[in-house]
């Protein structure tokens, strides 16, 4: 068996990438043990692919970063049985692992993890490129491509150059025509809206830093628990975030405008390209099909 750490250096300070190689050093490993330090966007799907693709060995992947390092890593795993993904959660955004009742801390400790049991979980889908949280348009797409051009402002780090953007996009990225389709019926705006303001194809119960916007979600249900949210006001949005976060929205009966539904395959279409955020990366695609995966990926979870 070969284990392999993969740890992002862009994900916080060269110290922490230091202090993570010391504590890889101390753990007792029975077997083949190889660090690898991403120096570019997109090598962590390199190296991670790399690894489970040139050897018949079971292959254990612990991604050491946020969101977007897992997302990247376990890109490079798809297709392959040969292999688990460990998430070790020292980025900005870490919402995958708060969805396991052993909670997110565990995740943190190296110890349990090289030793964690693994367990099979749904994928999404969407035209050639892989989720294992979310999938999401709207908003928080806007978000977080201001908050990635506002990161680049001397003394902005990630957590607060995403809470300047939260604000800013509130007053001119509330509003989006795509049109959202459910096992190819169009889901109807609530009476009275005329545009979206974000829409979630969950796996995960967890998104945009915190916010548990499909609480209804299950890695290993076979479904996509799909979740929109029309333009609402921000009398109405300062009213919804609280119970948004907690997961308490659906069938609230101040969040009545909420469209809930369980579904296997989702498209939103739009006369333009539409931004897409998986697992927080963004792309830009023409009419995207969304489709769940059943039982695809390994991932490793510790206990309590």
């Amino acid at each position: 068996m070969k284990h392999v750490f993969i740890l992002n250096a862009f994900a916080g300070k060269k110290s922490s990438v230091d202090e993570l190689k010391s504590k890889i050093k101390e753990l007792a490993i029975g077997g083949e043990c190889f660090v690898e330090v991403t120096k570019a966007p997109g090598d962590a799907k390199k190296i991670a692919n790399r690894y489970v693709s040139s050897t018949d060995d079971f292959v254990r992947v612990y991604a050491c970063g946020g969101d977007g390092t897992a997302n990247e890593a376990m890109s490079g795993m798809v297709g392959y049985k040969n292999c688990a993904l460990g998430v070790v959660p020292v980025g900005t955004g870490n919402d995958f692992v708060k969805s396991f009742d052993c909670g997110s801390k565990s995740f943190l400790d190296l110890k349990k993890m090289i030793k964690a049991d693994t367990m099979v979980i749904d994928l999404l889908e969407c035209e050639g490129n892989y989720a294992m949280n979310s999938i999401s348009a709207g908003y928080d797409c806007a978000v977080a491509k201001l908050a990635q051009k506002i990161k680049r402002f001397p003394f902005m780090t990630g957590p607060a150059a995403y809470k300047v953007a939260v604000v800013c996009c509130l007053f001119n990225k509330r509003k989006h025509k795509f049109d959202v389709y459910a096992e190819s019926e169009k889901i109807q705006l609530p009476q009275g809206y005329k545009t979206q303001m974000m829409c979630i194809a969950g796996n995960g119960k967890y998104y945009g830093g915190g916010f548990k916007a499909t609480p209804c979600a299950d890695f290993q249900d076979g479904c996509i628990d799909f979740v929109s949210v029309p333009t609402i006001s921000l009398w109405k949005f300062a009213q919804l975030v609280g119970i948004f976060t907690r997961g308490e929205h659906i069938g609230h009966k101040k969040a009545s405008f909420i469209v809930h539904k369980k579904c296997k395959r989702m498209q939103l279409k739009y006369k333009d390209k539409i931004d897409i955020g998986l697992d927080g990366e963004i792309y830009n695609l023409k009419d995207p099909v969304i489709n769940i995966m059943p039982s695809s990926f390994n991932v490793i979870v510790p206990g309590k």
